[in-house]
């Protein structure tokens, strides 16, 4: 056999031989040759074979490669035990910083350009955009690595993983503001007329916007709609796949859009399999078009903090609010685990004590636990 190094003494070559047959008894052995493996090498197989699943979605393996392309090119030439966590804290650090500074260039092109358009126009200066910090995409990166050298340490390459850094891999996600009906039918109510029953459909089954898009004409029936597949953006390019979770669902809509739904269909003729939502030019409806929309109505009723896919999340809400439970929302919206249904569940839970505190103000006495008073003679 051979050894990681060579020894000063045979005392010391007998030691290690002495370790070595110690964890080949234990069960914990492991080759030093084996992590030897460059992790360009290893990450790019690792992708290719579907990562610890098996199997990723075709948005997630593209942004998988561009990721291994491109943050985490400093590890591609590395052996795969050479990886340590200094080198993991020194390429996050430096990671961060020039992926802030990219941003910082951006947005100043860009405030540029706007100040220039504006100047042709006579308008009034554009504020300077927030810059793109970069996080997102470093939280990305960090979490395709340790993901990558999590299987190495299960496959017996190396000994541990060397991303340690706490944190790094987790995001707070911030609680969206509720849509309420009201300014759902503003910023519907602003968008053209062939865009309005595409998103009350999205409003009542709680569909992503992917999942509206991929819509077809014989998924409706009886005021019901089956969900089975999603329709995503990769590289640029329209791509058609099962839904988020890979299963299908069943959403009874509400009646009054089931019969909009119904009147779009019987005013035309075509295959079941043809879109069910069509653009004034007869073409089918497309994620990008449909945020687009969205965005400039929204903005020019000044409801810009609101985006598309608020939709789903204020349908959810408004279900939770009407007494649905945690497995119905998670019917309704196809979620795999109880996790995310409950926070709708959450902010039905917020109204009610909102609606309570109202309550509470009334003069009422027995409401307000005192004795009433009694009422003497004729009303």
């Amino acid at each position: 056999m051979t050894a990681p190094s060579t020894f000063a003494t045979k005392r010391e070559a007998l030691d290690h031989l002495a370790g070595v047959r110690a964890d080949r008894m234990r069960g914990t052995y492991r080759d030093h040759r084996a992590g030897l493996t460059p992790f360009g090498e290893y990450a790019r197989e690792w992708i290719a074979n579907g990562g610890t699943r098996g199997q990723f979605a075709p948005k997630t393996k593209a942004n998988n490669e561009a990721l291994l392309a491109g943050l985490l090119l400093p590890f591609h030439d590395q052996a795969l035990s050479a990886i340590s966590p200094s080198d993991v804290r020194t390429w996050y650090t430096r990671a961060r910083k020039n992926l802030h500074d990219a941003g910082r260039k951006r947005a100043a092109a860009a405030h540029k350009r706007a100040l220039e358009v504006a100047a042709r126009r006579g308008d009034a200066p554009p504020p300077a955009p927030a810059a793109q910090t970069g996080e997102s995409r470093l939280r990305q990166g960090y979490t395709l690595l340790r993901s990558i050298l999590a299987t190495a340490v299960r496959d017996g390459l190396i000994g541990s993983n060397p991303c340690q850094i706490a944190g790094a891999g987790s995001v707070a996600h911030p609680e969206r503001p509720l849509l309420n009906a009201e300014m759902l039918d503003t910023i519907v109510s602003t968008m053209p007329e062939q865009w309005t029953l595409p998103i009350r459909v999205m409003f009542g089954a709680h569909l992503r916007l992917g999942e509206l898009v991929a819509l077809q004409r014989g998924d409706y029936a009886d005021g019901v709609l089956k969900v089975e597949r999603q329709t995503t953006l990769v590289d640029g390019k329209p791509i058609t796949t099962k839904t988020k979770t890979g299963n299908a669902r069943t959403v009874a809509l509400p009646p009054t859009i089931a019969a909009k739904v119904e009147a779009h269909l019987g005013a035309s003729r075509a295959f079941p399999r043809s879109p069910m939502f069509l653009r004034a030019d007869g073409e089918p409806i497309t994620n990008h078009a449909l945020g687009q929309a969205w965005r400039r109505a929204a903005r020019k009723v000044g409801l810009g903090q609101f985006h598309v896919h608020d939709v789903r999340h204020a349908g959810l809400t408004m279900a939770a609010q009407a007494g649905a439970t945690t497995r119905e929302l998670m019917a309704r919206a196809g979620h795999r685990t109880a996790r995310a249904s409950l926070i709708y569940q959450h902010a039905a839970e917020e109204r009610g004590i909102t609606i309570a505190a109202a309550l509470d103000v009334l003069n009422n006495p027995v409401l307000a636990g005192k004795e009433p008073v009694a009422i003497t003679g004729n009303p």
